[in-house]
């Protein structure tokens, strides 16, 4: 998936007074799109404008595997030597046949079965809380010419050389360890041409800053990318890469070996039906991109404090109930904390309490900042343990003392919002009722 940001001021994304640049984010699937999300999320809400678009890989050799494995799957063949297994596909050649299309016209085919996936993904999507502005296909570069757009400026630039029959980019001129095919000597172009085409689109649309999310296995890719950034005429610093770590389901303490190509993976779907999409967003986000996830089933599925995305939906969904309780017996909550209008001084689990709330608007600049969503995992964690702690030491409805009742309700208040707040942030939902 790609998500596109419109920077303010802060993170150099634009000068005071100045036009503000536009970046994009691209992300992986899964772990990829809960993290992209969550990034731009945290860029909406210190104010940046955001664009979230989802970049379709359907041009290319890979095309014609994926479309020849379906076709083997239709005729009942052996798959090809380099195709796609897993059931997906052969449901794809079930549904495809049924429909009527020749197995034999390949780029039909492939056609249908990239209409077909793109389906499945914007359901997968829509359940895991990402909705994309744009689906831009890979194809659309091709047929609208501008990939030769895009190698005619490096030409232009003399950043272009011929050997051993292949195209090259002089990459090494801006800071890569080594200069990188565009077209093969057999005259196919490398993933790396409309890789180039397509952060040139996006430069020329306006966006001025491109931020990509990664597989773990791309980060060889950033060091091209940014030279091919900048043999286009654009500043590299434009580009950022976020490479993100692998994801393990851990079951009975075993991790599960995945693989996209052999079809031995958890598909996100399978995972939201089994913990829920707060559940499979809570994890993928608590540690930071750059650190190996492990997804424990068994913890993601208890109903229990031991559960991190419970204990913190449970704080929220505790207060919602201590704020109903209230009105049920008479007493108003303030719309503001003011601790200085009661008699009693606090108690030090309620000066925490506040100490913690008043941290957020910092934590959200931070993990925006960083690009670290984790950072907001673990900050309402602590603001669900602080309230808690409030909550134990310290009775609210019915409390004596002038003003201590109104107080508190009050502090329920501002911590009920700013937990709904962090998780709004992290694309989690917030609970009235556990």
């Amino acid at each position: 998936g790609v998500l596109a940001l419109l920077p303010g001021e802060e993170d150099g994304g634009a000068t005071r007074g100045g036009r503000r640049g536009e970046s994009r984010v691209k992300g992986a699937p899964g772990s990829g799109a809960a993290y992209g999300d969550a990034v731009v999320r945290l860029l909406q809400a210190i104010g940046h404008e955001v664009e979230r678009e989802y970049y379709i890989n359907d041009a290319g050799s890979q095309i014609t595997n994926f479309a020849r494995s379906i076709a083997a799957h239709m005729q009942g063949e052996e798959l090809p030597e380099d195709g796609y297994k897993g059931e997906y596909v052969a449901e794809l050649g079930k549904t495809i046949a049924a429909e009527g299309i020749d197995p034999g016209d390949l780029e039909q085919v492939g056609s249908r079965g990239i209409e077909l996936m793109i389906d499945a993904v914007r359901a997968t999507l829509a359940r895991f809380g990402v909705e994309m502005d744009t689906w831009f296909s890979e194809r659309s570069l091709v047929d609208r010419g501008d990939v030769e757009s895009a190698l005619a400026k490096l030409d232009a630039g003399d950043h272009t050389y011929q050997h051993e029959g292949a195209l090259w980019l002089r990459t090494t001129t801006f800071g890569d360890d080594k200069d990188r095919v565009l077209i093969r000597s057999d005259g196919e172009p490398t993933y790396l041409m409309p890789d180039i085409a397509y952060h040139w689109d996006k430069l020329e649309r306006g966006f001025g800053r491109l931020i990509d999310v990664l597989g773990a296995d791309h980060h060889g890719y950033i060091g091209r990318l940014r030279a091919s950034i900048a043999a286009l005429g654009a500043d590299p610093d434009s580009f950022e890469a976020l490479i993100m770590s692998l994801v393990h389901i851990v079951e009975d303490g075993q991790r599960a070996q995945m693989s996209k190509r052999s079809g031995d993976f958890v598909s996100l779907d399978d995972l939201i039906d089994d913990i829920g999409a707060d559940a499979a967003r809570w994890f993928m986000l608590s540690r930071s991109h750059e650190t190996t996830v492990d997804i424990d089933l068994a913890l993601a599925r208890k109903q229990a404090s031991e559960n991190p995305v419970y204990y913190v939906q449970y704080a929220h969904a505790r207060i919602a109930s201590i704020l109903r309780k209230a009105a049920e017996t008479g007493s108003e909550t303030p719309a503001a904390l003011d601790p200085e209008g009661r008699a009693e001084p606090l108690a030090p689990s309620e000066k925490a309490l506040i100490k913690r709330l008043l941290e957020f608007p910092h934590e959200v600049r931070e993990s925006a900042a960083r690009r670290a969503p984790h950072r907001i995992c673990a900050y309402s964690t602590a603001v669900a343990a602080d309230f808690h702690a409030f909550y134990r030491d310290c009775k609210v409805v019915g409390a004596e003392g002038e003003g201590v009742e109104a107080s508190r309700l009050a502090l329920c208040l501002a911590a009920k919002r700013t937990i709904a707040g962090a998780l709004g942030l992290l694309g989690i939902s917030t609970p009235e009722r556990m």
